[in-house]
């Protein structure tokens, strides 16, 4: 028999809560009521829930934002915005960004009960189809064509099932997260918890409490216990990112929970065994802060079992257009444009620049086209009005017959590999590696185009 439906219900007016807990526990649901909504977070670290009430117009942190901060934190679970009249436009706003319904106050219960058992229901079957095909949307978003994009795919798959430690090195942008998330979804932990913690993103001080958690009392300021992210993701996985930026105290700490499998929660005497797998991500050479004495050797080599890195944006060009039209889709669903497409031009000025920014960057260059964009067609005017003429390189001064698109295409790749071997001063196996080609592919495309050094 299923266990009731956990709901957590966030309204600033404490009689109309009340009312409405007193009508779900009709339904025998299991309901946590909050009035102040700047406490939501504190009950999700203690409690997990299966969907969320949340009424629009609050004091001191609004519908809107708490909304915002809920499908970050829990982007499964369904959450129904509760309005009165004069907010009903915010309410319908909020299901464009995910919300599964609004309901106008006052609440009349079958409405509610029918909404919630949908949403329920809803949330259900997703969570059943991703089990059954093993979440594999987690490594589909990794998007690529090129030999190195291919081979991550078959090392994720090979490494998953198993409990080894991996870290998962790159530059900022280039998708660590999404990584972590596939070895864990096709791991054979993908029923249990996936935690993730930002080791940059918190202050030293702080981060040994949210991955350890404390005693109430056991410093100034914790007023409560605290649940902390190695015993949440028990049975499970955690993911720390940003592992370069821990306190080199917090170091010492962490090597005892990968030898021991056990922590100390703060204020606690005992240890507590917790099985957990670690998947750590960072941007820094790990190896170099070993010499230079700020990254602990012992840590290094326990959390890199397996190494994975990503390339840079750059290293794979080739994979520039497929991304930039995945995201060029993505982003015509939201802003409701149908049917865009990029000219030969665009295509070929979106490939001439380096992305430092790397992925993120390339997707936070095409919400702004979409965001901007007039006609169907996305043309080069509408990539440097998006991004600003000079961050780009010149566009490649070429003029293909805009009738023949397969001229075209042929023009940019004789250019596109030319540039490859200057850069690479004629090195075919060094070009090779950067375009993702076999040396014998790239030998007889040098052939077909004439390039000679």
């Amino acid at each position: 028999m299923n266990s009731p439906a956990k709901i957590l219900a966030v309204d600033d007016e404490p009689e109309y809560l009340h009312a409405l807990l007193k009508v779900l526990k009709l339904k025998k649901y299991c309901v946590d009521i909050e009035s102040d909504p700047v406490n939501v977070l504190n009950l999700t670290e203690k409690k997990n829930y299966d969907i969320f009430l949340l009424d629009v117009n609050m004091p001191r942190l609004n519908g809107t934002a708490l909304f915002e901060i809920i499908k970050n934190k829990f982007p499964d679970s369904p959450v129904i915005m509760i309005s009165g009249e004069s907010t009903i436009g915010t309410a319908v706003e909020m299901i464009k960004k995910g919300a599964y319904d609004f309901i106008e106050k006052p609440v009349e219960p079958e409405r509610l009960y029918i909404t919630i058992e949908k949403a329920l229901e809803k949330s259900r079957i997703f969570e059943e189809m991703q089990n059954l095909r093993g979440k594999p949307s987690t490594i589909q978003k990794i998007i690529g064509e090129s030999g190195v994009i291919k081979k991550l795919h078959t090392d994720i798959k090979q490494l998953a099932p198993t409990n080894a430690k991996v870290l998962i090195t790159g530059e900022s942008g280039t998708g660590k997260e999404l990584v972590a998330a596939a070895i864990h979804y096709h791991s054979k932990r993908t029923h249990k918890p996936y935690i993730t913690i930002n080791c940059s993103a918190i202050p030293g001080e702080l981060l040994e409490s949210e991955l350890f958690g404390h005693k109430k009392g056991s410093f100034t300021g914790a007023t409560s216990d605290k649940k902390g992210k190695f015993l949440a993701a028990d049975g499970g996985s955690i993911f720390l990112d940003e592992i370069g930026d821990m306190d080199p105290r917090l170091q010492a700490k962490m090597l005892r929970v990968l030898e021991e499998n056990e922590i100390e929660v703060i204020g606690e005497n005992k240890s507590v065994k917790v099985d957990v797998r670690i998947i750590s991500a960072t941007n820094k050479n790990l190896a170099e802060m070993v010499q230079e004495g700020t990254f602990r050797e012992d840590l290094f080599h326990r959390l890199n079992t397996i190494q994975l890195r990503l390339p840079a944006l750059r290293e794979r060009k080739e994979d520039i257009i497929t991304l930039a039209k995945y995201f060029l889709e993505k982003f015509s669903v939201e802003y409701k444009k149908d049917n865009l497409e990029f000219d030969i031009g665009a295509e070929l000025l979106l490939c001439d620049y380096d992305y430092p920014g790397n992925v993120r960057e390339l997707k936070n260059l095409i919400e702004r086209v979409v965001i901007f964009a007039d006609c169907r067609l996305i043309t080069q005017i509408d990539v440097e009005r998006a991004y600003g003429k000079n961050n780009f390189k010149a566009i490649l001064d070429i003029a293909p017959d805009e009738h023949n698109l397969k001229n075209a295409k042929a023009e940019f790749e004789k250019i596109f590999i030319e540039r490859a071997l200057k850069k690479n001063e004629w090195n075919l196996q060094n070009t090779a590696n950067e375009l993702g080609l076999d040396r014998s592919n790239l030998f007889k495309k040098m052939k077909q185009f004439g390039l000679n050094k």
